[in-house]
C-alpha cells in the first residue's frame, strides 16, 4: 500500500512562532518543575561520597539504591502517565510533587542503605510523573511547529537541576551540615506546588488565556475524536520507534546523571565543591543541547522542511556530537573530560526534545502522556539493571570507565537507525488507520 508522507499545517513558512502569549508561562512553570525534579534526584549522586566517607556505604550499595530508584522510577513513569491522562495535569502534577518533595526532606534522616532506598523507592514513583504531564501540557498548549522548541526549553531544566544541587549544597552545607541539601530542595518543590495550583488550567478553562491565543494553539488540522487504550499502544509501529529509542538513549542519560561525580571524585580527586566547575560546564553545554536541538528541528519546519526530514536531521547532529566521548576516560586533564561529556550530555538533550516530540508528533494526543509514560517504564526498568552492573562493574574492574563510555558515544546512533528502520516515514497513527480503513472500503 503506497502512503503519503504527512503533512502539516507547521511546514509552511509562512505561519511563523508567535513569541507572546500565556503559553509561555506555563513554558516556565514546565521549565521550574523539571528543574526542581532533577535537583532532588542529583542530590544524593552529589552526595555519594559522603555516603562513602560518613555512612561507609561502598560502590555496590550505592549502585543497589539506584537500581532501586530506577524500579520504581520505571513503575511511577507508566502509572503517572495514565495518570497524567486520567485526571489531567493540574491535580497530577500536584499530587506527584508534594509526593517526592516530602520524600526529599526525608531523606536528610536516612541513615542506613535501607532507608535510603525506601526513599529513593517512593521518590522515583513520584517523579516518574515529570516527563509524562509535561509533554501532555505541551500537546495542550502549543502548536506542533512550537512542540519541539518548547519540549527543549523545558528539558533545559534537567541541567539546570543537576548545577543548582552542588549550589545549594556549597551555601547550606557549612552552615547545617551536608543533610541541609535534602531539605531545601523538598521546600523548593512544595512552593512550586503553590504556584502551580493558582496559575494553572487548560487551555479552555484558563481565564487568562486570550481567544485569540487558543485559536492559534488550536490551528493544527484537528485530531480524530477516537480514543486508543493503553494496551493498544503497542501494536503501533509509532510506540515501537518511541520506545525502542527511548530504551537506547535514556540509561545512558541515567548514567552520567548517577555516575559522573563518582567519575571526577576516584579519576581526578574532585571533593564536591571542585565539582562545581565541572556541573556548570557539563550541564550547561546540556542546556544550549535541548534547547538548540529543539530549536534546529523547528527552524528547518519554519523554512519549509518536512516534518519528518527536520525532526531526524537534528536528532543526526545530537548524535554525532555524542560520539567523541569515548575519549572522556581516558584523558588526564579533567577539564578535557569536562568537555567531552559536555558534548555527549548536550547531544542527549537534543536528541531528547525531538525523540519526545516524536510522541505527540505521530501519536493521537488523548494518549501522548500514556505512550511517555511507557517508554519511560521500559527504559527505565532497563536503567535499574544498567545501574547495578554498572556499580558492580566499577567495584571488578578497579573504577574502569573506558568501556562504559564506548557504549554511550555509540547509542544515539543506533536509537536513530532502529526508528529509521521503524518508521522510516514518521506517520501519524491516526493516518496509518485511516489509509488503511480506505484502502479495505475500496476493496
Amino acid at each position: 500500500m503506497a502512503q503519503q508522507e504527512m503533512t502539516t499545517p507547521e511546514s509552511s513558512p509562512s505561519r511563523p512562532f508567535r513569541w507572546r502569549g500565556y503559553r509561555w508561562a506555563i513554558c516556565a512553570g514546565l521549565f521550574l518543575i523539571t528543574t526542581i525534579n532533577y535537583m532532588d534526584r542529583f542530590m544524593i549522586s552529589l552526595m555519594e561520597p559522603n555516603l562513602k566517607s560518613k555512612l561507609h556505604f561502598t560502590q555496590v550499595d550505592y549502585g543497589h539504591i539506584m537500581a532501586v530508584f530506577s524500579a520504581t522510577y520505571a513503575i511511577g513513569y507508566a502509572l503517572c502517565g495514565w495518570f497524567m491522562d486520567a485526571a489531567g495535569v493540574w491535580i497530577g502534577f500536584a499530587l506527584t510533587v508534594i509526593i517526592f518533595s516530602g520524600a526529599e526532606i526525608g531523606m536528610a534522616a536516612a541513615t542506613t542503605v535501607m532507608g535510603y532506598m525506601i526513599i529513593q523507592g517512593i521518590m522515583g514513583i513520584a517523579q516518574g510523573a515529570n516527563f509524562p504531564g509535561a509533554i501532555k501540557a505541551v500537546a495542550k498548549w502549543f502548536p506542533k511547529k512550537e512542540r519541539a522548541f518548547t519540549t527543549g526549553v523545558f528539558n533545559a531544566g534537567t541541567s539546570l537541576g543537576v548545577v543548582a544541587a552542588p549550589v545549594i549544597v556549597s551555601l547550606t552545607a557549612a552552615s547545617f551540615g551536608w543533610r541541609s541539601g535534602f531539605v531545601t530542595a523538598g521546600l523548593i518543590g512544595l512552593v512550586w506546588v503553590a504556584w502551580w495550583l493558582w496559575r494553572y488550567r487548560d487551555p479552555e478553562k484558563n481565564p487568562r488565556l486570550s481567544a485569540d491565543e487558543l485559536a492559534y494553539i488550536r490551528s493544527d488540522t484537528p485530531e480524530k475524536p477516537n480514543r486508543i487504550r493503553w494496551i493498544t499502544l503497542l501494536k503501533y509501529k509509532q510506540s515501537w520507534a518511541f520506545i525502542i529509542a527511548t530504551m537506547l538513549t535514556s540509561p545512558v542519560w541515567w548514567f552520567w546523571l548517577f555516575w559522573i561525580p563518582d567519575f571526577f571524585n576516584t579519576k581526578h580527586h574532585l571533593d564536591i565543591t571542585k565539582m562545581i566547575l565541572p556541573m556548570v560546564i557539563i550541564y550547561g553545554m546540556a542546556d544550549m543541547g535541548s534547547i538548540g536541538g529543539g530549536w534546529l528541528s523547528s527552524w528547518l519546519i519554519s523554512r519549509g522542511w518536512s516534518l519528518k526530514a527536520s525532526r531526524k536531521t537534528a536528532m543526526l547532529a545530537c548524535a554525532l556530537i555524542v560520539v567523541p566521548v569515548f575519549a572522556a576516560a581516558g584523558v588526564g586533564n579533567y577539564l578535557v573530560a569536562t568537555f567531552l561529556i559536555g558534548m555527549a550530555c548536550a547531544g542527549h538533550q537534543g536528541f531528547s526534545a525531538n525523540l519526545f516530540t516524536m510522541a505527540s508528533d505521530t501519536m493521537p494526543g488523548k494518549v501522548v502522556g500514556s505512550l511517555v509514560g511507557l517508554g519511560g517504564f521500559v527504559a527505565s526498568v532497563l536503567s535499574m539493571f544498567v545501574s547495578d552492573a554498572v556499580g558492580q562493574f566499577l567495584h571488578v574492574t578497579h573504577n574502569s570507565y573506558i568501556l562504559l563510555f564506548g557504549i554511550a558515544s555509540s547509542a544515539y546512533l543506533v536509537a536513530l537507525l532502529m526508528i529509521q528502520i521503524i518508521n522510516p516515514r514518521w506517520e501519524a497513527a491516526h493516518q496509518v488507520e485511516d489509509a488503511e480503513r480506505n484502502v479495505n472500503l475500496a476493496a
